[in-house]
C-alpha cells in the first residue's frame, strides 16, 4: 500500500476575489438599477421560509464589455439591488450556503447544502431591469480539487511545454477517504442540461477497496507525466503521487509511480488538459461503462454520481460557453492566457484543530485563487487576515 503524502501551509500576498471598483467612470446620467430575485427550485427555501425567495444569497454580476464586478447580499424578499450600474450584458452568479441543521428541518437529511444558480448575458437597459435567477442545490465534497495546474509553461527553451500538468486532490473532511476506484474525467462542451457527463478521456485509480486511504487533511499529486521537468524550466513531478498513463499511445512511463487505469481514451498521447478552458469532474459509480457512450465517443457517466467538478477559462467573460451546469460547478476560475505557467488553487476557508478546511461553494469562481507559479503541496493563504 502507498502512502499519501501531507503538505505544506504558506502565506503568500494575493488578490481579492473580486474586483469591486470599476473600470470606467460614467456620469451618473448613463446609469441603471438591477434588481436581482433569487428562486429556490427545491423544497428547502419553501419549507424553511415558507416562500421559495432565498434571503441572505450573495449575488456576483460581471459587465461583460467593461469588466466591472459587483456585489450584492439579498434582502428578506429575496432581491438583490444594484444601483447604479453602466447599461450592458452582464454575467450573473448566485451562492448561498445553508447548515446542515436548516437542511434536516426541510429534508429530514442532516446535510450541508448549496444553492447555486447563474444566468448568462443579461441585458441592463432602460430605467431598470428585473430578473429572477433560479437556484438549486448542491452537497460540498469530502474529497475536492485542491489545485489544477494546465497552463503550461513559457517557450523557453523549447516551445510551449504542456506534460508538466497535475492536479491534487484534498481529503477536505474529517474521516479517511479511499481513493480505490474513483475517477478522474473532463467535460465535453454542449451537455450541460443532461443527467449525465460526456468525457473525452476517463481515467480511475488502481486499488481493490483500501488500498489507497486518504487520511483527513491529506492530498495526492496526479501527474500528467510523473517527470523531472525542470529541465524545461518547469516543476519536478518526479514524486508524484500518480500519473495519467495512456497504453498504446507513446506516452512516457514511471514505473516508480502507480499508474491511473485508462478507462476511455479518445485521442492525445495523453490525458492532457486543455491550456485554454477544460472542466473536470471527480466521481464514483459502480459500473462506469453502464451508460456506454455518444455518438461523438466521448463515454457518458451519471452526473448524480459527480463528487467534486471545477471548471477554467482562459477568457471569465465567456460564462455562457460553461459545460457545467450550476449544481456542479456555478462559475469559473482561470481568466489568464495560456503558457504563463500559472495554476489555480482552491482557498482556505477556515481551520478546525489545525486542519486546514477549503472553500467548497460549488463556484470556482469563489473557491479557487490564481497562483503564479504551481505550489506543490503547499497551501497560500492571501493575507491570512480571517484565518
Amino acid at each position: 500500500m502507498r502512502a499519501v503524502k501531507s503538505f505544506l501551509i504558506g502565506i503568500g500576498l494575493g488578490i481579492g476575489l473580486w474586483k469591486c471598483e470599476e473600470a470606467v467612470h460614467p456620469p451618473a446620467s448613463m446609469r441603471l438599477d438591477l434588481n436581482v430575485t433569487v428562486v429556490d427550485t427545491s423544497v428547502i427555501t419553501p419549507t424553511i421560509r415558507g416562500v421559495p425567495y432565498v434571503d441572505s444569497a450573495q449575488v456576483f454580476i460581471v459587465s461583460v464589455s467593461y469588466r466591472n464586478t459587483y456585489e450584492a447580499y439579498t434582502d428578506s424578499s429575496g432581491i438583490a439591488h444594484f444601483e447604479s450600474i453602466l447599461p450592458d450584458k452582464y454575467n450573473v452568479t448566485v451562492t448561498k450556503r445553508l447548515s446542515a441543521e436548516l437542511c434536516s428541518l426541510a429534508t429530514g437529511s442532516p446535510v450541508e447544502r448549496i444553492l447555486n444558480g447563474q444566468v448568462a448575458n443579461v441585458y441592463v437597459q432602460g430605467d431598470s431591469t428585473n430578473l429572477t435567477v433560479y437556484v438549486q442545490p448542491s452537497s460540498p465534497s469530502p474529497i475536492v480539487f485542491s489545485e489544477v495546474y494546465y497552463n503550461g509553461s513559457p517557450a523557453n527553451p523549447i516551445p510551449y511545454y504542456y506534460h508538466d500538468q497535475f492536479t491534487e486532490l484534498y481529503n477536505n473532511s474529517d474521516k479517511t477517504i479511499y481513493l480505490d476506484s474513483l475517477i478522474i474525467a473532463d467535460v465535453e462542451f454542449g451537455y450541460r442540461e443532461e443527467n449525465v457527463v460526456h468525457s473525452v478521456h476517463a481515467y480511475m485509480f488502481p486499488g481493490s477497496g483500501k488500498d489507497y486511504p486518504l487520511e483527513p487533511g491529506k492530498l495526492v499529486i496526479i501527474a500528467q507525466d510523473a517527470a523531472d521537468h525542470s529541465i524545461n524550466n518547469s516543476i519536478d513531478l518526479r514524486n508524484a503521487d500518480f500519473e495519467y498513463f495512456a497504453p498504446n499511445q507513446g506516452d512516457v512511463d514511471n514505473p516508480a509511480v502507480p499508474n491511473m487505469i485508462a478507462l476511455h481514451h479518445k485521442y492525445g498521447v495523453d490525458f492532457l488538459y486543455s491550456v485554454m478552458n477544460n472542466a473536470l469532474v471527480l466521481l464514483k459509480v459502480k459500473d462506469p461503462f453502464a451508460l456506454g457512450y455518444d455518438n461523438y465517443q466521448c463515454i457518458m457517466l451519471p452526473k448524480s454520481a459527480v463528487l467534486d467538478a471545477m471548471e477554467y477559462r482562459e477568457n471569465l467573460e465567456q460564462i455562457d460557453y460553461k459545460r457545467l451546469d450550476p449544481s456542479l460547478d456555478a462559475g469559473l476560475t482561470g481568466g489568464f492566457e495560456r503558457y504563463k505557467m500559472k495554476s489555480v488553487q482552491r482557498r482556505i476557508s477556515h481551520r478546525v484543530n489545525g486542519r486546514v478546511v477549503l472553500m467548497d461553494n460549488n463556484n470556482s469562481s469563489l473557491d479557487f485563487q490564481v497562483l503564479n507559479h504551481p505550489s506543490l503541496r503547499f497551501f497560500f493563504v492571501p493575507g491570512d487576515a480571517d484565518l
